[in-house]
């Protein structure tokens, strides 16, 4: 099946990790070359077709104005099985840090999610096949081609994967303005599952019994919303942080 991957950054990263799954690139007529040169040369190496188009085209093509003249037909973003990704984590030197997604919508949201994740050197990304966005052209672009470098996990129910991750004996913490344990006094260098609600509601109440603890991001009084990437980002820089040696 034929996907759309549309940016500079996700083309180029696409055709870094996994050029044989790049079918075609299409350029936009009279561009500038250099931006995309990397992008033009990696096309030669690995024998990929390139076209060019007007930009209404790729406009169309994209279903999208935001694709900066570079549009590649590939194959869709890999999905990984759960438990590979966990025997991944196994061989890591680093204690398991994962990002769990429950519930969100918006692609971009879920892009800059996935961006901060590798980032801060989570080792997977899990979310639900049912009520949360796909892993869409819009959600590669909004994580700058990110999604090509960590394992990506859909799973049928997120309470039940939470309590598998406990048997892997991975603590899962929660996020909530609620929460009484504010993240900087938490410990995160121990092997853990991070949940980020949805952007309006939060976590569900099923999702939200299955976690060990919940943690807090303390805000100045008088204003008390981030949205989920935000917040997202930054309890994992915090995690981060504290598990960076020295």
């Amino acid at each position: 099946m034929s996907f759309t991957i549309y940016g500079i950054h996700p083309v180029l990263e696409a055709l870094k990790k996994r050029p044989r799954a790049v079918h075609r690139i299409i350029l936009a007529r009279q561009r500038d070359e250099s931006a995309v040169r990397p992008i033009m040369e990696l096309a030669k190496q690995g024998h990929i077709k390139i076209e060019h188009e007007q930009g209404v085209n790729l406009d169309r093509l994209a279903g999208s104005e935001q694709h900066q003249g570079v549009l590649a037909e590939a194959e869709p973003y890999p999905v990984w099985e759960l438990d590979a990704a966990l025997a991944k984590c196994r061989k890591e030197p680093a204690p398991p840090l994962l990002l769990v997604l429950d519930s969100i919508q918006d692609p971009h949201n879920f892009g800059a999610l996935i961006r901060s994740a590798v980032c801060a050197g989570v080792q997977a990304v899990i979310f639900p096949k049912d009520r949360s966005v796909g892993l869409t052209a819009t959600v590669g672009k909004a994580s700058a081609g990110a999604v090509e470098h960590i394992p990506l996990c859909r799973v049928t129910n997120i309470a039940a994967t939470l309590a598998q991750l406990k048997q892997e004996n991975i603590w899962v913490v929660g996020t909530s303005a609620r929460a009484e344990t504010s993240l900087y006094r938490f410990d995160f260098k121990r092997p853990l599952a991070l949940v980020i609600g949805s952007e309006g509601k939060g976590m569900r109440p099923l999702v939200e019994k299955n976690c060990d603890l919940c943690v807090s991001i303390p805000l100045q009084a008088g204003f008390d919303s981030l949205n989920a990437s935000t917040a997202g980002a930054v309890v994992l820089f915090e995690a981060m942080r504290q598990r960076m040696p020295g």
